[in-house]
């Protein structure tokens, strides 16, 4: 009898107690889920350069040039982003005192590979007669441009990549006598040094060889070449780069107003800024 009685007073003493137990317990705090990141982004930038170099012609006269872009992203899924985006530079004794460059497509990324397509169309506001040959009264340089550039990434240090760009109406037709069909393609690689740089400086070896070609009467198609080191720190990368070309003592490329020779060989630098707005969240 008193071992009834001792088990039920036991049982009861833990069937009280278990309450305080529970209370004195950690509750875990219910987590909010987490918001899906949006898919539309906004990425900017601004650079200076001392000269702005175009396939391997200066558009600066050698002097330098102010730049800046603004693009809007949408990330549709995880291999596919469209975009649109407007980029402009100063220009000096150019054909016009302005580049603004209008561009829309699509980049494309499976594993390793990527691919963007897009069109780019090239506009010159206010176009300088003094600059193009035998222009009519109000006409535009302005031209626009198919585009393709493939790139795979063989491991961290290595990415190659090509471009390939088609337009049939070169500089609008202003100055040139028979087919307008233009363009360029061209190879280039990122080679990331395995260098320990103070502050995180990651810093890479960045060469380009391509080929501008048109076909028209007194047009010249001609080999370009340039290799620059680049050092990032963040959002910002110093740019320092060699340019070349096959065609550094052309007539066709001393400029009408000043006399310099506009394919010369030559070293450029530029300061970049690049961001994005989701990155400073």
């Amino acid at each position: 009898m008193n071992k009834v009685v001792l088990s039920v007073l036991a049982a009861l003493a833990v069937s009280t107690a278990a309450p305080a137990f529970a209370a004195d317990m950690p509750v875990k705090a219910l987590k909010a889920p987490v918001a899906a990141p949006s898919p539309w982004d906004i990425a900017f930038g601004t650079a200076f350069t001392t000269d702005y170099r175009l396939r391997g012609v200066s558009q600066s006269n050698g002097r330098g040039a102010v730049q800046g872009y603004f693009e809007l992203d949408y990330t549709v899924n995880d291999w596919l982003k469209l975009y649109a985006g407007v980029w402009g530079s100063s220009l000096s004794y150019a054909y016009a005192n302005a580049e603004i460059d209008i561009s829309g497509g699509a980049r494309l990324s499976y594993g390793n590979f990527g691919l963007d397509l897009g069109y780019v169309y090239y506009y010159y506001p206010s176009p300088n007669p003094l600059i193009l040959v035998g222009p009519p009264a109000g006409s535009s340089v302005s031209f626009g441009d198919f585009y393709a550039k493939p790139s795979y990434k063989f491991n961290d240090w290595l990415t190659v990549g090509a471009i390939v760009d088609y337009g049939n109406n070169n500089n609008n037709g202003v100055g040139i006598i028979g087919s307008k069909a233009e363009g360029y393609y061209s190879g280039n690689a990122v080679i990331t040094l395995p260098v320990t740089l103070p502050y995180g400086i990651v810093a890479s070896i960045n060469p380009e060889i391509g080929r501008q070609w048109a076909k028209c009467t007194g047009c010249t198609s001609f080999t370009y070449w340039d290799v620059g080191l680049d050092l990032n720190y963040k959002a910002v990368t110093l740019d320092l780069r060699y340019w070349d070309t096959s065609v550094r003592n052309n007539a066709a490329f001393i400029n009408a107003i000043t006399g310099m020779q506009t394919a010369g060989r030559t070293f450029v630098a530029t300061l970049k800024f690049d961001t994005t707005f989701s990155s400073l969240k």
